[in-house]
């Protein structure tokens, strides 16, 4: 899950991580998302046309269908109060966090993982960094498009907040077969 109203990074991250968790940890994994409210659209509905349209969870449902060993990823946000269901987070006990934001005053203090790093370029570029460690042909062209566009657009396509680890993963995800001319379309 990411924040409210989530853009190209917070749905590219949880789509790079989802499947991750879903190929090469093997272990079932949903993207909770408003999608009536999400600004990505363009991605979820390609993934969704894809073939993988039970990627996606609603909040409501999340919220009824999670249970005591639920581990929750909270994607491009380390906030409570931006979150995408505050319901969903006051039921999970097992959390974790990706984000790149500067560190607010009310931020989530109970992760049993706080992987923050302000100079990242944008969630999707950490996200890229972990797949990497993960194994190898975790993304599809889609998945990696996806993350593709995250970072393109938290960055206004590679022209702020742009390092070396940001083109180290732009690469990675080229060689996954993330096409750019689609990357732009999104």
């Amino acid at each position: 899950m990411g924040h409210a109203n989530s853009d190209l990074d917070c749905i590219g991250a949880a789509i790079g991580l989802w499947s991750a968790i879903t190929k090469a940890q093997k272990k079932p994994a949903h993207i909770v998302v408003n999608q009536k409210q999400s600004v990505a659209t363009p991605i979820i509905e390609s993934v969704k046309n894809a073939g993988n349209g039970n990627m996606f969870m609603e909040p409501d449902e999340a919220v009824a269908t999670a249970g005591d060993k639920t581990l929750l990823i909270i994607v491009d946000t380390h906030s409570p109060t931006f979150l995408e269901s505050a319901a969903l987070y006051e039921r999970c006990k097992k959390i974790v966090v990706i984000d790149h934001h500067r560190m607010m005053v009310n931020h989530i203090d109970n992760s049993l993982v706080f992987f923050h790093e302000p100079f990242a370029s944008s969630a999707s570029e950490m996200a890229t960094e972990l797949i990497q460690y993960m194994g190898e042909n975790i993304l599809t062209r889609l998945e990696a498009e996806a993350l593709l566009a995250g970072i393109m657009l938290d960055t206004k396509n590679f022209v702020l907040k742009t390092g070396v680890r940001t083109f180290e993963a732009a690469a990675y995800l080229r060689q996954c077969g993330a096409d750019t001319v689609e990357v732009k379309r999104l």
